[in-house]
């Protein structure tokens, strides 16, 4: 996933290390756009029409995934990969050392759309309805492996534990000192935490426009691409912060808020009733808005 893993646990009973790893390289030989043998980089390849067999979880993350996409009218699209290369943002080197044009942006905008996208549990499989079609796990792939690696420790008899992949995490129980789980919430500017998050139970994932990042033409692109529009984003929401109960749906929603913007965003978490803290960039520094729902894990 090309980033770090970060576990602390208590009262488990048996290898973690080895159970851990082994469940990670599952989720990499299942999700990865970077390796061609992966699942997903097999279904990327397949021709259109036929069901492909996938493995169980690729299945159902791709339903919980394509649920998401329905909610957020769109902002959320696993099949934003084609807009995600041609941004420089794929697997392959950049393709290009300038802005994409609108022809371009066109061409790929026509491989785009979650619509066209297929996903049934039993028996797990996947199926495109054109050719060209393919998959991007990113936005929900490291909140997916956080998950996983939590069952694992959940069938070791782990009474508590912290799981951190790239800043997506999920907790049960608290600290050695009892208490709940305290997780930072980045600044985007960099700057030391100003807010906590106090967990014991939930998952938690942010969203920014502030780490991965590239500069063509004298712009700031950021790597959250809208796939509704076939560009990266460009309001003033810097960052999003979810909580919800698995790390999977806390990513998925992350990146759907961070899409839909300051006050898009701001309409959506309360139709949906999501726990979520929004950093929108302001004249004066970083303006902060959170639910009602989210007030209950927040420590100033």
């Amino acid at each position: 996933m090309g980033t770090q893993l970060a576990l602390t646990h208590a009262g488990c009973d048996g290898d973690v290390e080895a159970a851990v790893v082994h469940e990670l390289q599952q989720v990499d030989a299942q999700l990865s756009t970077w390796r061609p043998d992966s699942e997903v980089a097999r279904f990327n390849a397949s021709a259109a029409g036929e069901w492909f067999p996938v493995s169980a979880p690729v299945a159902a993350v791709t339903v919980e995934a394509l649920a998401l996409s329905r909610r957020s009218g769109g902002a959320f699209d696993l099949t934003v990969a084609p807009l995600v290369q041609l941004w420089g943002f794929g697997p392959q080197a950049p393709v290009g050392e300038s802005v994409p044009g609108v022809e371009a942006i066109a061409v790929a905008m026509q491989r785009v759309g979650w619509q066209q996208l297929e996903a049934r549990l039993d028996p797990p499989a996947l199926r495109k309805r054109f050719d060209g079609l393919s998959l991007d796990f990113s936005a929900i792939g490291k909140g997916h492996g956080v998950d996983r690696v939590a069952m694992r420790l959940d069938g070791l008899g782990c009474h508590s534990y912290l799981v951190d992949i790239g800043g997506e995490v999920r907790t049960r129980g608290g600290n050695s000192t009892g208490q709940p789980w305290r997780i930072g919430v980045e600044q985007p500017d960099g700057g030391p935490p100003q807010w906590v998050l106090r967990l014991s139970g939930q998952s938690a994932a942010t969203s920014g426009d502030y780490r991965n990042f590239r500069l063509l033409d004298g712009r700031r692109l950021s790597h959250t691409i809208d796939p509704r529009a076939g560009e990266p984003v460009s309001h003033a929401l810097a960052s999003v912060t979810v909580v919800a109960a698995s790390a999977a749906e806390a990513d998925g929603l992350a990146t759907a808020i961070q899409v839909l913007g300051p006050d898009a965003g701001w309409r959506f978490v309360h139709r949906e009733g999501v726990a979520a803290l929004l950093l929108v960039r302001s004249e004066s520094g970083f303006e902060r808005r959170y639910t009602e729902s989210m007030s209950q894990f927040l420590q100033p």
